[in-house]
């Protein structure tokens, strides 16, 4: 049972209301609560995780691909660090490095629907059509409202008749 005085409990406390402005699209006011959190608490893998995903909605490619890395040096198993990650070393044109990163991404990963959507994307990006479809198809068998998604993604412009 959690006591009130649980440093713990209570930065848990705030990272909902993070993320609860997060999932409202109200970055401004998911920042300031976001910093209130760091000021009050040791970084934490969940911390550092709210905070790369604001990078992410900001479209801060290099601020979030360093929280990604340190998320990953933190939480070796957390599967975030690699997608998140390589999401970002793709969106800064580096798709080839965001495929060798996916690559050494823990096994518990690859059960994800989100790293062979990614993957497809990645391999769709670099011309490799044939092993994007079957990434893909991967993604689409474990997650079928993928396919949707798949179509209104510009990363699978080359695919799009095919999806």
């Amino acid at each position: 049972m959690a006591c009130f005085n649980d440093p713990t409990s209570n930065s848990e406390a705030m990272l909902q209301a993070v993320r609860g402005y997060y999932e409202l699209g109200m970055n401004e006011d998911a920042w300031e609560e976001l910093r209130s959190v760091e000021k009050n608490f040791p970084a934490t893998p969940a911390i550092i995780q709210m905070k790369l995903l604001l990078f992410l909605k900001d479209e801060e490619w290099s601020d979030a691909l360093v929280l990604s890395e340190e998320l990953r040096r933190m939480e070796p198993q957390n599967g975030a660090g690699f997608i998140h990650g390589a999401y970002c070393l793709h969106e800064l044109s580096r798709t080839d490095d965001a495929l060798r990163l996916l690559e050494k991404a823990p096994e518990s990963v690859r059960d994800e629907a989100i790293y062979h959507y990614n993957k497809g994307c990645y391999q769709a990006a670099i011309g490799d059509v044939e092993t994007a479809r079957s990434c893909l198809q991967k993604s689409f068998d474990i997650d079928k409202s993928l396919v949707d998604v798949a179509r209104k993604d510009p990363d699978l412009a080359a695919l799009q008749g095919a999806l």
